[in-house]
């Protein structure tokens, strides 16, 4: 499934992944991809994370980044740590509220710990 179509509805099993790209400066820690797990979050929690989704697609798939542009890729995943749907968004038109929850994920390298569940 691609940007194309619709946000997949997110489940008690859904993960979503949230990673940072592009801008004049690199810094590796913003690059590092993050995750949502859906089993840690309450039903609203994923009712926010489903409407600001549903919103992202609204933008649609982000073009070639600018000199100092990010790009904000989603991605959510099902059991198998497959991707079952992706897509690039420039940052700048994103809502805050979903770059709030990209501060708050738990980053790749430590989502086997009991931390918070965004």
């Amino acid at each position: 499934m691609n940007a194309k179509d619709a946000a997949p509805r997110l489940t008690a099993t859904s993960v979503l992944r949230l990673s940072r790209e592009g801008g004049v400066a690199h810094m590796p820690g913003l690059a590092r991809p993050r995750r949502i797990r859906c089993d840690r979050c309450s039903e609203a929690q994923r009712a926010e994370l489903q409407a600001l989704l549903d919103e992202a697609v609204r933008y649609g798939e982000c073009q070639a980044p600018g000199t100092d542009r990010r790009i904000l890729h989603l991605g959510v995943e099902e059991g198998d740590e497959m991707p079952i749907w992706t897509l690039s968004v420039a940052e700048d038109s994103v809502p805050e509220t979903l770059l709030r929850w990209w501060r708050l994920a738990v980053e790749d390298a430590f989502s086997s710990d009991d931390g918070d569940p965004a």
